[in-house]
């Protein structure tokens, strides 16, 4: 028996001092770790409030007078009452519902330390206070009290605040997502341990009778803490609730059971459906009645679908995702009907359609209206020649005449080319909506065969697949290939440069590759002049009289539209290199070099 009592004393005594420890070191962890996660500042203060409650409660336990027995008392249960108030500060800000803030819990939190502070002068008046105060001596020697009304009130305030935190933790627990269930069912227990040893004392089922047991029931609270903190990264894992995501979602979401139900939905619903509150419970079919028309409900897995409907008077396009919800312990499904509003996305599409309609018809100009007098001129051509070959006309006319004919044809052959090359930009500008993956290194050897390479060379360093409209591509290839060998991507500056643009360089090499993020077209040709560097892309740009200025416009059109980029390589100083960026690629396989040219 003496034993037992000698356990109970020690326990009585020294476990106030390792809850002060516990609460000192814990909330110097937080700080120094976690102090700008949300909702530390919070936990810290209900620690520093808690740890100074057990402190001041070891002093007083091991106090030998009265009064100081009854001083400590009163100023410990001070910092003891308002840790509730910490603690529903930190949960209302680590679940992010703020809900110390809403008006009537404010004034609860604010009436418990206020209350107090009033009434404790007060605890020499009876029933205020206290009824009585008094030195119990068995199982050891310790301050006894009955509470009197004010006190039980404030108290009784404390514990309400206390059961509000559980419910509101156990409502969000319930809502959030899995990855957080774990340190807010910690939360919980800990909170429910001070409750339950608080509810506990109160029914003098301890060995020491009318003594309040707060201080002990921290050790439990912080053991809880700890777990979910160390094991469980609680201040790291911040819960979010489905109930709060969807809340603030500016997309509609309705929610069905599995017998097809309206069962909930969030506040932009209202938006569509004004009267979908009155439809909870009915089914699908009654409270949205184009939208069920609209979606399938009976296939399994994720569905999606197109709907119009109404807003303020105005169509709004929607794209619809069907989702299955299971909930957890229970065995039927719910479904998600999510509504995104794809309107700008149907108008930009739609102004889209328009503006390669105006490409076709600007095509179609094209086509038959100009082609049509470079016909005629031709024709006319042909004839001055064969009269000029009859001989009607003096020498010296005839030779002018010649010359007048050549500069015309010469004329007309780059009419045609710049029709040509308008065509291909009008037609091929468009965006590509379907790929097939192609190989780099085949594509190019196709599209080299097609081009008058005379005797340069092509090298392909390494082959690679990537997604391209191959027609497209194979022209966009020729492109840069006929102004490597054809223009030398040259400027007319000297005389090595005008024969090389007139005829081409003789031994020119032609290299293509992969590169991390698409692939790159180089030459050995005498390069491009620094001063030329920003408008080799515009339209119109050229360094003769016979280019249309519109190669490598093209290219860069035919990239875009595979919503590539293309660049000049400024650093490359061993001719011309352009490189191409974001495409849709495979893994590069090994090096093939290939070479073609005149033997």
């Amino acid at each position: 028996m003496a034993t037992g009592s000698t356990i109970v004393v020690w326990a009585y005594h020294g476990l106030p001092v390792v809850a002060t420890i516990l609460h000192v070191v814990l909330g110097y962890w937080i700080y120094r770790t976690h102090w700008d996660t949300r909702g530390a500042k919070w936990f810290v203060g209900m620690l520093a409030l808690g740890g100074t409650y057990a402190a001041i409660t070891s002093l007083q336990m091991f106090a030998p007078w009265y009064e100081v027995k009854v001083l400590l008392y009163a100023v410990g249960g001070f910092f003891g009452l308002t840790s509730y108030v910490a603690y529903a500060g930190f949960a209302g800000r680590y679940t992010e519902t703020d809900y110390h803030r809403q008006p009537v819990v404010k004034a609860i939190l604010i009436a418990i330390p206020v209350g107090y502070l009033v009434q404790a002068p007060l605890q020499n008046l009876q029933n205020v206070w206290g009824s009585s105060v008094w030195i119990e001596t068995e199982p050891f020697r310790y301050l006894a009290y009955e509470p009197g009304l004010g006190l039980l009130v404030i108290v009784l305030l404390s514990y309400a605040v206390g059961f509000y935190n559980l419910y509101k933790l156990s409502v969000y627990l319930l809502s959030t997502s899995k990855r957080a269930t774990k340190q807010l069912g910690l939360l919980m227990a800990g909170a429910l341990s001070i409750m339950a040893i608080a509810v506990v004392s109160n029914l003098g089922l301890f060995p020491a009778t009318n003594f309040y047991h707060g201080v002990y029931a921290t050790i439990p609270f912080i053991l809880f803490t700890s777990l979910a903190l160390f094991r469980f990264d609680l201040l790291n894992v911040q819960p979010v609730a489905r109930s709060a995501v969807v809340e603030n979602l500016r997309d509609p979401v309705v929610v069905l059971d599995d017998r097809r139900r309206v069962i909930d939905f969030n506040d932009a619903s209202t938006r569509l459906w004004p009267d979908i509150a009155d439809h909870v419970g009915d089914s699908f079919d009654s409270a949205c009645p184009a939208l069920s028309d609209a979606v399938s409900l009976t296939s399994d897995g994720e569905q999606a679908a197109q709907i119009t409907l109404p807003v303020d008077g105005r169509d709004r396009h929607y794209s619809v995702t069907v989702s299955r919800v299971s909930r957890r312990g229970e065995d039927d499904t719910l479904l998600s009907v999510l509504l995104r509003d794809v309107t700008e996305l149907e108008q930009s599409r739609w102004q889209l359609e328009k503006q390669n309609e105006r490409l076709d018809q600007v095509a179609s100009t094209i086509s038959h209206d100009l082609r049509n007098p470079i016909t005629v001129a031709e024709s006319r051509l042909e004839l001055m020649e064969v009269h000029v070959d009859r001989g009607t006309v003096d020498d010296e006319t005839e030779s002018r005449l010649r010359a007048d004919v050549d500069e015309v044809t010469t004329a007309t052959g780059r009419m045609q080319d710049i029709v040509d090359d308008v065509l291909t930009i009008a037609r091929e500008g468009k965006t590509v909506e379907e790929t097939e993956p192609i190989s780099l290194a085949g594509a190019a050897r196709d599209a080299w065969d097609t081009v008058d390479t005379e005797a340069a060379t092509l090298t392909v360093d390494g082959d690679r697949q990537l997604q391209a409209d191959r027609s497209k591509f194979l022209s966009m290839l020729e492109n840069l290939f006929r102004n490597a060998v054809e223009h030398g991507s040259t400027s007319p500056d000297s005389q090595d440069r005008q024969d090389a643009v007139d005829h081409g360089p003789a031994d020119v090499t032609v290299e293509i590759g992969p590169t991390d993020a698409g692939f790159y077209v180089a030459d050995d040709g005498p390069g491009i002049p620094t001063e030329h560097e920003d408008e080799i892309f515009e339209y119109g740009y050229t360094t003769t009289e016979e280019g249309t200025g519109l190669g490598l416009s093209i290219v860069k059109t035919m990239a875009e539209s595979h919503s590539w980029t293309v660049e000049l390589d400024r650093d490359y100083d061993d001719g011309t290199r352009f490189v191409f960026g974001e495409v849709d690629v495979e893994p590069v396989t090994g090096r093939i070099d290939v070479e073609t040219g005149l033997p």
